[in-house]
């Protein structure tokens, strides 16, 4: 125990009584065994009580001595050494009369974050952001559970950020926490985001330039992760072209396929112009394959002209001057 072990401090009381002068009752502090702490510093209010009330009190009790642990830590500060530090940065704090432990234990006071509940804040976001992501069936599965973090005490909040703008295909999600406005946080949870949901797959394997009959597909549960273009809608594959080979069993991509043309080269075609309210029509041959609202070249079969038009319908195309 520290108990008015300072010299200096005894020499000068010893002068006061000699002298014949009657000293006011000297600021007592006593150090603490154990203190917790709640923020970034530690005060010598936070490790020891101090006697009265006075100005040099509370300007003592709010003087730094140490950064506060992390929280959920705790060190251990020597009473003798702070206060010989103190002194010598003010010798008016020799009338203090200095006591108690000689060693504060100071822990930081904190809140946990368990594993369920950074999941559930990635949970929460991709409910929050539904309007953005597909109709389908969607959860985040991370790679291994998270491990907890501790925080200070305060007001938390927090943010998740998925790898990927479009959330659908990111492989992390990075957690911000802050406290009182602060970051205190900032790590990533590793995972994937599945979506299932229906989409049209091949029932046998589709070649290059065929086209897809209706018994060629169905619509079974997929994950739209592992898909790069899905389609749900077996009309808009029904009657298309493939562009590549698609394997069976495998989902169909969009941009593996497309609608054959309407127009084909050298057929016949009838050419509708519309000029302000007037519509004049004539005959010409189609100098490329087109698909509907595609742009072609036709020969007029009067003038023998080439003029662009816009493919319309089977057999049809039509220019707006």
């Amino acid at each position: 125990m520290i108990r008015t072990i300072l010299s200096l401090v005894v020499f000068a009381v010893s002068v006061a009584a000699v002298a014949g002068i009657t000293a006011a009752a000297p600021l007592e502090v006593t150090f603490k065994q154990a203190a917790e702490v709640d923020g970034d510093a530690i005060t010598i209010g936070d490790i020891a009580t101090l006697s009265g009330e006075s100005p040099l009190a509370d300007s003592l009790a709010g003087q730094i001595v140490e950064q506060s642990p992390d929280p959920g830590r705790s060190i251990a500060l020597d009473a003798r050494t702070i206060i010989n530090r103190l002194v010598r940065q003010n010798a008016s704090l020799l009338s203090v009369l200095w006591q108690g432990a000689a060693t504060v234990n100071v822990s930081r006071s904190f809140v946990t974050v368990s594993s369920e509940q950074i999941l559930t804040a990635i949970d929460d976001f991709l409910e929050a952001n539904r309007h953005r992501l597909p109709q389908a069936d969607i959860r985040f599965i991370p790679d291994s559970p998270p491990l907890p973090i501790n925080l200070p005490t305060g007001e938390t909040s927090w943010q998740v950020i998925p790898s990927s703008p479009a959330i659908i295909g990111s492989s992390r999600f990075s957690l911000i926490y802050n406290v009182d406005g602060r970051v205190r946080k900032n790590f990533s949870v590793l995972g994937r985001v599945e979506a299932i949901a229906p989409v049209v797959i091949a029932t046998k394997t589709l070649k290059y330039d065929e086209i897809i009959s209706d018994d060629a597909v169905s619509v079974e549960p997929r994950d739209l992760g592992q898909i790069a273009n899905p389609t749900g809608v077996t009309e808009l594959v029904v009657g298309s072209v493939v562009k590549r080979t698609i394997p069976s069993g495998a989902a169909i991509d969009t941009t593996a396929i497309e609608q054959p043309p309407v127009v084909r080269k050298g057929e016949l075609v009838k050419i509708f112009v519309t000029h302000k309210r007037m519509v004049l029509t004539a005959t010409g041959i189609a100098k490329s394959d087109g698909r509907k609202d595609e742009t072609i070249r036709v020969q007029n079969s009067s003038s023998n002209k080439l003029i662009y038009c816009r493919v319309n319908a089977p057999g049809v195309v039509e220019v707006t001057l």
